[in-house]
């Protein structure tokens, strides 16, 4: 009705929707249910789960310059894990992993490329995979299960941190990673804020006390 979905009037007396993290309100592949009916937009979302893991990880694992049968086996193993095909019916958990060997190809593409920023600055390109990186991080965030988000973000921090080790990088490359971190903050703001409220006011830590 062009409200934002805030609130969600049909489990008991009401309950926050927007700010119940696992709602994925704003995650970006959920714009397949303004456009489809339900019945196809959920069907879409949980095929879209191998599908996009395995071409995000193809596309890591062919980067690191593996043979063409070794990315696809990788890609198929991924999509088809345990894990995968254990929560895949879940539309949320899968879809915060997923988005890993694209921030990691991510973080290559960006390490790979000259330390000479005034060089660069005036190129398009060297901005795509920054912007690249900002949107997988930010789409995983949104995916809607914050203790594998958490997974991911340690994942990914280590990663960049061995491979800045290895690439021997100067510190303007921390700039860069620093303002994307920065705009990925801003970027979820609307939704770690309600989520972080909604938490506090909870009465779990209640229950648990008693």
């Amino acid at each position: 009705n062009g409200n934002l979905p805030t609130w969600n009037p049909y489990n008991f007396a009401g309950t926050p929707l927007l700010a119940n993290f696992q709602s994925a309100v704003f995650y970006p592949l959920n714009i397949l249910f303004f456009i489809l009916p339900f019945q196809i937009s959920w069907s879409l979302l949980i095929l879209l789960q191998p599908l996009l893991a395995g071409i995000f990880l193809y596309l890591y694992l062919d980067n690191l310059k593996l043979r063409k049968e070794a990315s696809l086996l990788g890609a198929i193993v991924f999509s088809f894990s345990g894990f995968s095909v254990a929560w895949m019916q879940w539309g949320t958990i899968v879809h915060t992993a997923l988005w890993l060997p694209l921030i990691l190809l991510s973080i290559d593409k960006i390490l790979s490329q000259k330390n000479d920023f005034k060089f660069q600055i005036s190129n398009f390109k060297f901005f795509a995979w920054p912007l690249i990186f900002i949107f997988a991080l930010t789409s995983s965030f949104l995916a809607g299960h914050l203790q594998t988000f958490f997974y991911v973000a340690v994942l990914v921090s280590a990663y960049f941190l061995a491979r800045f080790i290895q690439h021997r990088k100067n510190f303007k490359i921390l700039g860069l990673f620093a303002i994307c971190y920065l705009l990925f903050a801003i970027l979820t703001s609307f939704q770690w804020f309600p989520t972080l409220k909604f938490i506090f006011v909870s009465a779990r830590n209640l229950d648990l006390v008693g």
